[in-house]
């Protein structure tokens, strides 16, 4: 379910609340996901919630899988910084809590899991400067160079020490894509060096709203073998 709050992002900006709803389909399954973010920003702080629950047969093998995914902290020098970054995963009655701690002075990042509330490992987790919702949202701070590819680092990339890889796509690739997506935009690709199911290889594609940098549908290609897994706006609210 990580493309789909990857598919919530906005142009940054001071005092605004933004609220998306998207849904995934995939396969012959039809709608398996549905999302809802909402977004939060003044001049000195930010707050990002994404509430992913599962749908019809996803539900029924995933014991209805509930994931929410939080990011808090400082706006400084128009670019998010996180303090918190909070995973809460709900599935078979049991609750599966997960929070990272930044302490970017020192360069630490501290992660606790808790099971049904109670606290069962804290230990010091590599650091990074974003997790992957504020490095997503911060994309048109460091990619002002125009490169095609780029590497970052982020808690929620790759497990081992948080790398994203972000290409811009053009020529064949983008030919091909633009075969599949309807929508007019920036295409990117993601690579999380995560699977998002089994059998893919945690490689994201995204077209992008260019003005307001709200992504307006995405892709993991080949997920189980048997299909793809897309996801796209329903609705947006900008306040």
């Amino acid at each position: 379910m990580r493309i789909l709050f990857l598919l919530l992002a906005s142009i940054l900006a001071y005092s605004k609340t933004i609220t998306a709803t998207y849904s995934a389909k995939y396969g012959w399954f039809g709608t398996i996901a549905t999302a809802k973010g909402i977004y939060e920003r003044n001049e000195t702080d930010y707050k990002i919630t994404t509430i992913v629950k599962t749908k019809g047969f996803a539900a029924s093998i995933s014991g209805n899988l509930i994931q929410t995914y939080i990011s808090t902290g400082k706006v400084i020098n128009n670019k998010l910084v996180p303090k918190y970054y909070i995973v809460d995963i709900k599935r078979n009655r049991n609750d599966f809590y997960r929070i990272y701690i930044f302490d970017h002075k020192n360069k630490i990042v501290t992660k606790k899991r808790f099971k049904n509330g109670k606290l069962t490992k804290e230990y010091r987790y590599f650091y990074a400067p974003d997790d992957i919702l504020t490095l997503y949202w911060n994309l048109p701070l460091y990619t002002k160079e125009k490169k095609q590819n780029y590497t970052f680092y982020a808690v929620g990339g790759s497990k081992k020490n948080g790398r994203v890889d972000i290409s811009f796509l053009n020529d064949k690739e983008l030919k091909k894509l633009k075969k599949v997506f309807k929508s007019k935009g920036i295409y990117i690709k993601a690579n999380l060096y995560n699977k998002v199911f089994a059998g893919d290889k945690g490689i994201l594609y995204l077209v992008i709203d260019p003005k307001s940098w709200v992504t307006l549908e995405g892709m993991v290609k080949n997920v189980l073998k048997i299909g793809n897994l897309k996801g796209k706006i329903n609705s947006l609210k900008i306040k």
